[in-house]
């Protein structure tokens, strides 16, 4: 919605309401270090209104970031006028801490968005960068792993890949990481990969979360033993 990036600049603009009762008489220095910081963090919520996800985790997030500004901007305006702080005050910051933690619930759910594609096969420090991303999102919606034992080069591998899939280089081969789809898709994509290029052994693994570096190893161990 167009309108999503207002909403972290209305929240600054009423945390800033105590500056338009009263005169700045109070600590200008922590006051203006808190009105600059809340500035910088309305803008970064704003351009969350674009961040391509779903638009509730959109919501979430913009929410969230805005009114923990909304927070720094009352703290500044009140220590600007030389206002203690009622224990209301600091209730901006609890609900933007839950509105970002449901924007983690609402993004890693079963509609949660895919992980960008990559423009090439990474590497295993690629993978294992990604392990906290992948190991969420696996919580959520299952994903397929394939470990091919293959000399095939990785821009063959590349070509075969569909939308959503992610190619990593492994011992002795590759893994691919199926987000959309099912077991009996990777055998269909093994049985493709078996007319073009010669596959020495191969393990497939519907993945529903825990620690990739452990599923990781028993896919290896599989791969070895075939061989």
């Amino acid at each position: 919605m167009r309108w999503l990036f207002l909403i972290p600049w209305m929240l600054f603009l009423l945390g800033l309401l105590p500056l338009g009762l009263q005169e700045p008489v109070g600590d200008l220095g922590q006051g203006s270090g808190l009105l600059l910081a809340a500035f910088l963090l309305s803008g970064v919520a704003s351009l969350y209104s674009r961040f391509p996800v779903a638009f509730s985790v959109q919501t979430a997030l913009v929410l969230g970031l805005g009114l923990l500004a909304f927070q720094l901007a009352l703290e500044s305006a009140l220590r600007l006028t030389g206002l203690t702080p009622p224990p209301y005050a600091y209730l901006g910051g609890v609900l933007g801490a839950l509105a970002l933690g449901l924007g983690f619930f609402l993004g890693t759910g079963r509609e949660a968005p895919l992980l960008p594609p990559l423009s090439r096969v990474g590497t295993r420090e690629d993978l294992l960068r990604m392990a906290g991303a992948l190991e969420g999102l696996a919580l959520r919606r299952p994903l397929v792993l394939v470990y091919l034992g293959t000399s095939a080069s990785p821009e063959a591998i590349l070509r075969e890949l569909r939308r959503g899939d992610l190619a990593f280089q492994a011992k002795g081969g590759y893994l691919l990481v199926l987000q959309v789809g099912r077991p009996e898709d990777a055998m269909g994509l093994l049985r493709r990969l078996r007319e073009r290029f010669p596959l020495s052994a191969y393990a497939v693994e519907r993945w529903q979360g825990g620690s990739l570096e452990r599923v990781l190893g028993r896919l290896e161990a599989e791969v070895l033993l075939q061989g």
